[in-house]
């Protein structure tokens, strides 16, 4: 490829060289230094452009010099000819200059006795018809200076030869680095698995690899030239801010930001942001590389999670156990006074007894917390249960005008768990939809299934919604808006579900509603 290249420039080089020739020759002409004896002169120029587009339409290179060469002495050849001017024989001297060009000994010599004895035909004919015979003085001139440059050739060829040689070679070495590295570069952007993107110094894109694409939603062509918006609203100071320490020659590695596809969706990341310099040290442009952690910092709260149900449920064994020992004797000692009709504390006793009540509530979930994984597991038909909890929510649901939408397709699909536990998540979730609902509300409840593997259950309500403060701190211990609840309700639920190797997300927006969606892996019967 890098010979063929090479050959290409020499024979511009040489079609330069005749081109500029031939318009030296015709203002010659012109201006009287020669005798103009020719009537078809246009051969030349036909034959240049018929080059031309030899080049334009870039024909095979070695068939390009060949016509340059060969073409170049038929020419010289027509011109003398057809004009009968012996001193013409001065182009093949020009032909034998340019073919020194390709640096190839064969060339030369063939040229060399192809010119020699087209001269001494041209030679005969001049003296056998009296031509032009005044200038045949010039003939032995003429023949010395084909042999001097043919052996000028010869020697440039076979000493400088070597030298081009390892020139070439060293050029093709370094032009076959140079696309090697940047075939390796062009590989690297675009298949990184990270999202890579190239902005310019007013802060348009151009050029991004299809990692970007994938992650941020935005098309290669709706990049380029374009300003398009990466980050949220609220973090557009603090992208600005990070833009002007690039233009000042800093590096930012590593930082944990949240960005923003096309859909408007966030999302968190973790980028890393250069600047770009040219050979001479100037910047042009600036280097983007971003990862989606969003999957980590799930990890990340799955994790912190766990621990909090590990500590609670620690807590909670101790806790219930040194709690249960006083509160049976305060039990005791109520119903005494409960039955003392006599007592001055008798309007207290209802209060006594609720709080009494409230207590008992927080052990028994303190107790749930304390209970170990799950050690002989059952088969759960999640169909089943989900009819009998829609019985036992239906009069709730028609006093207070709340439509029930159930979509339950997959009927005979089968977890492994425990069967009250599960009730028990579904109750309580479905109790807090009532809640968040009061009156005149839907609920939809859902099931379906992906690739026969997991199965996801989604109950979705037309209530009051979670604020997005509250939402990232739902599943903490004892918080709670609820005036009468201990803030365990939905620690116990993540626990139970995290039991089933099973995971739980929450949607929420404010005065539209909530989704909840749980999955749970198929039971392998």
């Amino acid at each position: 490829m890098q010979k063929t290249e090479i050959l290409y420039k020499r024979n511009m080089l040489f079609y330069a060289s005749f081109i500029i020739a031939q318009t030296v020759h015709y203002i010659t002409v012109l201006a009287g230094f020669f005798e103009y004896r020719n009537n078809n002169s246009y051969i030349s120029i036909i034959f240049g452009v018929i080059i031309g587009l030899f080049i334009y339409l870039k024909v095979n290179p070695r068939i390009v010099q060949y016509c340059l060469i060969f073409g170049l002495n038929i020419i010289i050849l027509l011109l003398i000819v057809q004009s009968f001017y012996i001193l013409y024989l001065y182009w093949f001297i020009f032909s034998l200059l340019l073919v020194s060009i390709y640096q190839s000994p064969i060339l030369n010599t063939i040229l060399a006795l192809v010119t020699t004895v087209e001269s001494a035909i041209v030679l005969v004919f001049a003296l056998t018809w009296e031509i032009n015979l005044s200038l045949t003085a010039y003939m032995p001139v003429f023949t010395f200076s084909i042999i001097f440059i043919t052996i000028i050739g010869a020697m440039q060829t076979l000493l400088i030869n070597n030298f081009w040689q390892r020139v070439e070679k060293q050029n093709i070495a370094k032009v076959q680095e140079l696309l090697s590295k940047e075939a390796y570069l062009r590989l690297f952007f675009e298949h990184a698995n990270d999202a890579i993107a190239v902005f310019d110094l007013n802060n348009k894109i151009i050029e991004v690899n299809p990692a970007f694409e994938k992650l941020y939603g935005w098309k290669r062509a709706e990049c380029l030239g374009n300003t398009v918006p990466l980050v949220p609203p609220k973090n557009t100071d603090a992208a600005q801010e990070r833009f002007i320490r690039l233009l000042r020659g800093e590096s930012i590695t590593l930082l944990e930001t949240e960005d923003m596809r096309k859909d408007g969706t966030f999302f968190d990341a973790l980028i890393s942001l250069s600047p770009i310099y040219n050979r001479h040290g100037e910047m042009v442009a600036v280097s983007v590389i971003s990862r989606d952690i969003s999957y980590i910092k799930e990890n990340e709260k799955l994790v912190m999670q766990s621990e909090k149900l590990k500590l609670a449920g620690e807590i909670a064994a101790g806790v219930a156990h040194e709690i249960r020992n006083p509160m049976t004797v305060i039990s005791g000692f109520f119903q005494m006074i409960s039955e003392d009709d006599c007592s001055p504390y008798q309007d207290y006793t209802n209060i006594i007894k609720n709080e009494i009540e409230r207590i008992d509530l927080i052990m028994s979930e303190f107790l749930v917390l304390s209970r170990p994984h799950l050690d002989t597991p059952t088969l759960i038909n999640i169909s089943e249960i989900s009819n009998e909890i829609t019985d036992f929510f239906k009069y709730e649901f028609q006093h207070r005008q709340i439509e029930f939408i159930s979509n339950i397709h997959p009927l005979n699909i089968k977890i492994s768990g425990n069967e009250n536990q599960i009730k028990q998540v579904l109750i309580n979730l479905i109790k807090n939809a009532i809640e968040a609902i009061g009156h005149n509300g839907t609920i939809v409840f859902e099931m379906c299934i992906d690739n026969h593997k997991d199965l996801y259950i989604s109950i979705t309500d037309s209530g009051c919604g979670i604020p997005p403060h509250l939402l990232d701190r739902i599943f903490e211990p004892f918080y709670t808006t609820k005036t009468k609840g201990t803030g365990l309700g939905m620690m116990i639920t993540n626990k139970i579900i995290q039991d089933h190797n099973g995971t739980i997300k929450i949607r929420s927006k404010e005065k539209v509603g909530t989704e909840i969606v749980m999955k749970f892996p198929i039971a392998q019967i």
